[in-house]
């Protein structure tokens, strides 16, 4: 039987060790996935980046194979197959180097590149606030936020965005059917309600810590910019970024306390030249929506003043106003500072 250029590229890409790159190589060499897929052992191992182990096993699994099978399973966890073949295929996707051939999307993919807000799996206090308040604010602004469903500094990002009532974007590092971590499986489902979870990965792969450096392309490619809330000085969270410079789009860090293991990756990016943000209105600056941005800010304020005025407590101001604490500390000092001059 054969098939069409949309089912060699899923059945190619459920064969592990099989990526984009070899992807390429494979027709450049044979003329067409169909001629490759047909090929013996031999005349794989002379396609560059495939030894005899890879050539085997491709040959190997070729029988158990099945293209409208794996999109019958993708239809069973609720999402589709979408190719570098297909209209539907994000633009923004395109612009990486090597797009990922495959994409397993549950939910919808928004039209357009969002913000990407990434961080450590062990954050502190301070730091799941801040991915919260800019996480929400990007929300409310109608701008996707994209990241990668891990522990940490992505769970309460995407968190807060489907509390906004916002497009989220989860990219995974598994599969759909093998979704890792296990325990956010419902967050996930929320995500895709209005937004997406997306991931490269087929039925056949198995999670492994390699498929996350691969996971953090996709999510600098769903982005016009980074945003990296807390990481440390050799995180994985700085691929990402790495990634985005590739792409020749922003990237911003959070600063904190030099001392602070959580931020030294961010002053190592602030040094290299990343935007030094603190509120979410440095980010929505650069997006060239400052304007409304400073009209917010400037009705917080406000805000802020009466309800100092009327004996609030900063806990109780932050709480109000989701506004981090240190924010409302400063903005407290120089209402004191302008009162006793």
């Amino acid at each position: 039987m054969r098939w069409s250029l949309r089912q060699y590229l899923i059945a190619f890409n459920m064969v592990p060790g099989i990526g984009g790159r070899r992807l390429m190589e494979l027709e450049r060499c044979f003329g067409s996935l169909e001629t490759a897929w047909q090929a013996s052992p031999d005349e794989l191992m002379q396609v560059p980046g495939i030894g005899p182990q890879l050539a085997q096993g491709l040959c190997t699994l070729r029988p158990a194979i099945s293209p409208q099978a794996e999109e019958a399973w993708a239809k069973q966890q609720g999402a589709s197959i979408v190719t570098v073949y297909d209209d539907d295929y994000p633009s923004y996707l395109r612009r990486l180097a090597v797009p990922p051939p495959v994409l397993y999307v549950a939910g919808s993919l928004p039209s357009e590149e969002g913000v990407a807000v990434v961080g450590t799996r062990r954050p502190s206090r301070v730091g799941i606030a801040q991915a919260q308040q800019f996480s929400g604010a990007l929300a409310s602004r109608g701008i996707p936020v994209i990241s990668g469903l891990a522990r940490g500094i992505d769970y309460y990002a995407h968190r807060k965005v489907v509390e906004e009532g916002g497009t989220a974007v989860a990219v995974l590092g598994s599969n759909l059917g093998d979704l890792y971590p296990r325990e956010h499986r419902m967050l996930a489902r929320k995500i895709a309600e209005k937004g997406a979870v997306i991931t490269e990965f087929s039925s056949r792969c198995p999670t492994v810590p390699g498929n996350f450096p691969r996971r953090n392309r996709i999510i600098a490619g769903c982005a016009r910019g980074v945003l990296v809330v807390q990481a440390g000085e050799k995180s994985g969270t700085l691929h990402t970024a790495d990634w985005a410079l590739e792409l020749g789009i922003d990237v911003w860090a959070i600063p904190g306390e030099i001392s602070d293991p959580l931020r030294q990756g961010n002053h190592l990016l602030i040094k290299q030249g990343a935007g030094l943000v603190t509120e979410p209105a440095d980010i929505l600056r650069s997006l060239n929506l400052g304007d409304e941005t400073a009209a917010g800010s400037e009705s917080a304020l406000s805000s802020l003043k009466e309800l100092y005025r009327a004996g609030h407590s900063p806990d109780q101001i932050a709480a109000a106003l989701d506004m981090p604490i240190q924010n409302v500390l400063v903005e407290i000092s120089l209402l004191q500072l302008e009162k006793g001059s």
